[in-house]
C-alpha cells in the first residue's frame, strides 16, 4: 500500500476516535435508531466525514488490496448462500459494515496523536466497565464457594443475570482486556511519573473486569497477550520471573476462586463433556461434517431445522438451536470451503500490514497484539465482524497508510536489555 507524508489529525478526529470506543463498549445499554444501533450509526457518520473531508485518501484507502480482499470473501459469501434456499444475507452485511468502518477509523487516524488518543479511551473505558463489575459482582463471587465447572458457571449466571450491562459476558471480558494491554504496554514505556500513576491505576482497574465475568475467553487472550508482550520486549529472565510473580501474586490475592474453578475446566475433560454446550457443539462439527464442508448449509437453512437435527444446540435447550463458537466454523457451516478459503486468504493480506518489530516502541507493540487477539477471539466466539475489529484493523491500516513511523531510527531505549 502506497502511503501518504505524514498528517496531522484534526481535533474532531480525535474526538470522534475517543468517543468511538464507548459507543461501542455500551453498545447493549444505548438506545437504537430504528433498527439500527448507536455504534452503526456513528460509523455512519464517520463515513460521511471521512468523505467529506478527505476524499482522495478515502478514494486510496477503498482500492487497496485489502478492501479487495474484503470484497472478494463477501462475494464468495454471497454465492454460497444464494445457492440456497430462501437466502439470508444479514450476517454477510454486517462484516461488510465492520469492514467499512476499517477504512472510515484509517482514513481519520491520521498520525501518532488520533492512534494514542484512541487507545487511552480503551483504556479508560476499560476501567469504567470494571469499576461496574466490581461493584456488582466482586463481593457476591468473592463469598460463593463451588465445586467443579458446573456450580462455577451457575454461579455466574446468577450474579450476573441482573447485571446493569447487557452485553455478553464473555465480551465483557474481552473489551477489559484490550484496554488492561493497552494499559500494561503504555506504562511500561512510560516515564513521566504522573501519567505513570494514572496509568497503573486504569491498569489495575481493567484487569480484574478481564477476570470477574469469569469469561474463559477473556482470561486466555489476557494471558496470551503478556505473554507475546514479554516474548516481543525480549525482557531478561530476572526482569521476566519478577513481573511474572507480581502479576501471579496479585491475580491469586485478587480474583475470587470462582473465577478460577472455571478456567481450570479447560484441563478437565471429562468434566467439560458433560457440562459444556462447546463440546457438544464441536462434536456435532464432526458427524455431520459430510453436510456442510462443501457448500455449507446456508444461514437460513441452519436456523431453520438443520442445527437442531444435527445437535448443534446447548445442553440446556437442546431444541433451540445456537451458533458454533468459533468464527471459522460458524463461517464453514453457512458457506463451506470456498468461503472459509476466502477468509484465511482475507487474513493472510491483512496480516502483511503487520509489522512484527515491535522492541521498544510502544505502539507498534500495541497494535501488533490487538492484532492478534483477532484470530484467538475467532477461535472461541462465532462472531468474525465485531466492532473492535473495525478499530484494531483500522489503526493498523492507517499507522501504513498515513506512515506514522516514517521518522523513527532504531534507538536504544531505557528499557532496552542490556
Amino acid at each position: 500500500m502506497k502511503t501518504l507524508p505524514l498528517h496531522r489529525s484534526l481535533l474532531l478526529d480525535r474526538i470522534i476516535l475517543f468517543l468511538l470506543v464507548p459507543a461501542i463498549y455500551f453498545e447493549a445499554n444505548l438506545p437504537h435508531v430504528g433498527e439500527a444501533s448507536t455504534s452503526f450509526v456513528f460509523f455512519g457518520f464517520i463515513l460521511f466525514y471521512a468523505l467529506t473531508t478527505r476524499p482522495n485518501a478515502m478514494v486510496r484507502l477503498l482500492s487497496t488490496k485489502y478492501f479487495i480482499a474484503a470484497i472478494f470473501f463477501t462475494v464468495v459469501c454471497l454465492i454460497m448462500e444464494s445457492s440456497h434456499y430462501d437466502a439470508n444475507y444479514e450476517f454477510i452485511f454486517r462484516f461488510l459494515a465492520m469492514i467499512v468502518g476499517i477504512f472510515c477509523v484509517a482514513g481519520i487516524c491520521a498520525d501518532k496523536k488520533a492512534m494514542d488518543i484512541t487507545l487511552f479511551s480503551f483504556m479508560l473505558i476499560s476501567a469504567v466497565q470494571s469499576v461496574l463489575l466490581i461493584l456488582f459482582s466482586f463481593s457476591e463471587l468473592r463469598t460463593s464457594n463451588v465445586e467443579g465447572f458446573y456450580d462455577a458457571s451457575k454461579v455466574r449466571i446468577n450474579v450476573f443475570q441482573d447485571f446493569i450491562l447487557r452485553s455478553d459476558l464473555n465480551d465483557i471480558s474481552y473489551l477489559c482486556n484490550i484496554g488492561a494491554i493497552f494499559g500494561i504496554i503504555y506504562f511500561y514505556y512510560e516515564t513521566d511519573v504522573r501519567k505513570k500513576t494514572v496509568l497503573f491505576a486504569l491498569t489495575v482497574i481493567s484487569i480484574f473486569g478481564v477476570f470477574l465475568p469469569a469469561s474463559r475467553l477473556g482470561m486466555i487472550l489476557f494471558f496470551i497477550s503478556i505473554s507475546i508482550f514479554f516474548f516481543k520486549s525480549r525482557f531478561g529472565i530476572k526482569r521476566l520471573v519478577f513481573y511474572s510473580l507480581l502479576l501471579f501474586v496479585f491475580l491469586m490475592l485478587a480474583v475470587p476462586d470462582v473465577v478460577w474453578t472455571r478456567l481450570a475446566s479447560l484441563v478437565n475433560i471429562s468434566e467439560l463433556q458433560g457440562t459444556d454446550s462447546r463440546t457438544g457443539l464441536y462434536a456435532a462439527l464432526f458427524r455431520s461434517i459430510d453436510q456442510y464442508f462443501l457448500s455449507g448449509v446456508g444461514a437460513v437453512e441452519y436456523w431453520q431445522g438443520w442445527a437442531v437435527q444435527n445437535g448443534f444446540t446447548s445442553i440446556a435447550q437442546t431444541q433451540v438451536a445456537v451458533v458454533v463458537h468459533n468464527a471459522f466454523f460458524q463461517i464453514l457451516v453457512f458457506w463451506g470451503l470456498p468461503a472459509l478459503l476466502a477468509f484465511f486468504y482475507l487474513i493472510y493480506v491483512f496480516s502483511k500490514a503487520i509489522d512484527s518489530k515491535v522492541r521498544n516502541n510502544k505502539r507498534k507493540t500495541a497494535i501488533f497484539i490487538f492484532t492478534l487477539m483477532i484470530p484467538v477471539y475467532m477461535m472461541f466466539q462465532p462472531t468474525y465482524f465485531q466492532k473492535t475489529f473495525s478499530i484494531c484493523l483500522g489503526i493498523l491500516l492507517a499507522s501504513r497508510f498515513w506512515n506514522y513511523f516514517y521518522d523513527e531510527r532504531p534507538a536504544q531505549s531505557a528499557h532496552a536489555e542490556k
